[in-house]
């Protein structure tokens, strides 16, 4: 059995608005997962190790394409949440999209608080990042969207 791997990125603000969903794994088509459509992005997510998230940020690498330039400036100019998930599945029943049988790997929420890059690439950094196990919460800006909605008496 094969497994894969596939990267899904949903952008949004927080509060039901979605900019953007990406996915890592099916090239040139719009997948159907979780009841949305996702087109192909290519990416690379680093900050969660077994587990854990590293320090107190995740990145998010995305090629320097017109669509992603322009999403970087709005992404930095109001508070953006960044989702991303990654989940495990038996690539032989997953030829145009994930099979109904898959695994959650890993999961990380962010908010884009500031992006680099160079003429082929731009990095977006995503602070407060959770930990999917125990939801650790490192010392960054404590917002609504990355913590619910608090008590009130």
């Amino acid at each position: 059995m094969a497994t894969g791997q596939a990267a899904f990125v949903e952008l949004g603000d927080g509060f039901g608005t979605t900019f953007a969903r990406w996915q890592s794994y099916w090239i040139d088509q719009i997948v159907s997962w979780d009841g949305q459509s996702w087109t192909y992005q290519q990416l690379d997510w680093a900050g969660v190790t077994s587990g854990q998230a590293t320090g107190d940020q995740a990145t998010l690498t995305l090629p320097a394409v017109p669509s992603v330039l322009a999403l970087t400036e709005q992404a930095l100019a109001g508070p953006w949440v960044a989702t991303l998930r990654v989940i495990q599945f038996d690539e032989t029943s997953a030829d145009t999209g994930p099979p109904a049988a898959y695994a959650l790997a890993a999961s990380c929420v962010g908010e884009v608080i500031g992006a680099s890059g160079s003429l082929t690439s731009r990095t977006w950094k995503l602070g407060s990042a959770l930990s999917p196990v125990g939801c650790q919460f490192p010392p960054r800006t404590a917002i609504t969207p990355l913590i619910g909605v608090p008590c009130r008496l």
